[in-house]
């Protein structure tokens, strides 16, 4: 079984979030690593303490679909939400938010409008407003249907591991996501409750094929920022720390993506070789200053090839930058939910300059939008320079 190896903070995967329960006994949250109590997502007999009106959802559920069921918890701007009304969510997945972000540019004096449907992965959420993708039938690079897609399409909402209980599973007794060390006899479940070796929804017609394995130790995170145990933001000095598969785990609905020389390499065997001393002297547009003990850019995350839990954990606050055996993976250039750009990639590729193009500062009014959101917060002009170009060149050196 293809094993998935990564360390990350809260967030490529939030709709797997953590909430903390006041529960007997040891503290525990709301997933804890694998099924959730039944009636979190679940209404079982459309009763008056779980109440339903009128037909019941599918699977009894307590949404209509079940991103909705998701969302139920997952929306706002609090800790591991993930569907914000101001893009104001810094976890590494991205903030859904980009899906409902309707304003036009102006390119070249003509009004050109955005299409949120290019901005991210458009799950099918009918109680809040989330519709199918306008654009694609199908994922692109792969075959499965945009009309099925749901958080729980990568999420298995009942977090089984290695294939699920039907072919045995030892219990869970810690988060995949945290570090934490499984009792004897337990393990810790996926990270963000990914689905593992073979999950797929029927009538999905895909599974996917990369799996996590239960006891490698290294599926691990720690909060953003120290002094907040609930934070979940991205910063340069505590990201996720990426060890290796992710892009294999990616491909079993994109698989056309990887390993084909028509495309940019992606996956474990794509090292960067010399793209690595590119990357750690690269600081900005015409700044090679940089060194590798430094250069770490949050904005273009790499893969380690590293499975050993303690030195991840070591990365998560290090600005240390890529070897030569580190890796491009599919998240180096986008993110997991949606972002500000087409395609939902970390940065604008369609304009010269970073600063040009969507969304401008009046679009961010006009959508009600925080400051800089479109870059988490970062105002590029301030941590790059006015004329920064495309983060490409932070492996490529272009300009």
């Amino acid at each position: 079984m293809s094993k998935i190896n990564w360390v990350m903070v809260p967030g490529i995967a939030a709709l797997a979030a953590i909430l903390t329960l006041g529960l007997a006994g040891p503290a525990m949250a709301l997933h804890a690593g694998g099924v959730a109590h039944c009636d979190a997502c679940h209404s079982m007999h459309n009763s008056p303490d779980n109440p339903v009106s009128g037909t019941p959802n599918s699977l009894l559920l307590k949404g209509t679909d079940a991103s909705s069921t998701c969302l139920n918890c997952h929306e706002g701007t609090g800790s591991y939400d993930v569907y914000s009304s101001n893009g104001a969510n810094f976890s590494p997945g991205g903030d859904f938010f980009w899906l409902d972000a309707n304003y036009s540019n102006i390119v070249r004096g003509n009004a050109v409008p955005s299409d949120p449907d290019q901005f991210g992965h458009n799950v099918i959420a009918v109680d809040f407003g989330l519709a199918i993708d306008g654009n694609n039938a199908s994922a692109p690079g792969g075959t499965y249907p945009s009309g099925l897609l749901s958080c729980a399409s990568c999420h298995d909402p009942h977090g089984q591991v290695n294939g699920g209980t039907a072919n045995g599973m030892d219990p869970i007794s810690v988060s995949g996501s945290y570090g934490g060390t499984p009792a004897p006899g337990t393990i810790a479940g996926n990270y963000r409750l990914l689905g593992d070796n073979g999950y797929g929804l029927a009538p999905a017609p895909i599974a996917v094929t990369a799996g996590f394995g239960e006891l490698d130790g290294s599926i691990v995170t720690t909060p953003a920022d120290p002094n907040d145990p609930n934070s979940v933001d991205e910063y340069a000095v505590s990201h996720p720390a990426y060890g290796q598969g992710m892009s294999e785990w990616c491909a079993s609905c994109h698989g056309n993506y990887i390993n084909d020389n028509h495309k940019h390499p992606a996956g474990n065997g794509e090292f960067l070789n010399g793209q690595a001393t590119n990357y750690n002297q690269y600081v900005a547009t015409g700044d090679f200053t940089g060194s590798s003990a430094d250069s770490y850019d949050a904005l273009v995350p790499f893969e380690l090839q590293e499975t050993d839990k303690a030195t991840l954990l070591a990365r998560v606050t290090s600005l240390e930058g890529p070897n030569t055996n580190s890796n491009v993976m599919c998240l180096t250039c986008h993110r997991a939910h949606a972002s500000a750009f087409t395609n939902i990639t970390r940065w604008n590729v369609e304009d010269e300059l970073l600063e040009d193009g969507y969304p401008s500062d009046a679009n961010m009014v006009t959508i009600g939008a925080v400051a800089h959101a479109d870059y988490y917060g970062r105002d590029i002009a301030t941590d790059y320079g006015t004329y920064q170009r495309s983060l490409c060149n932070k492996c490529h050196v272009k300009d």
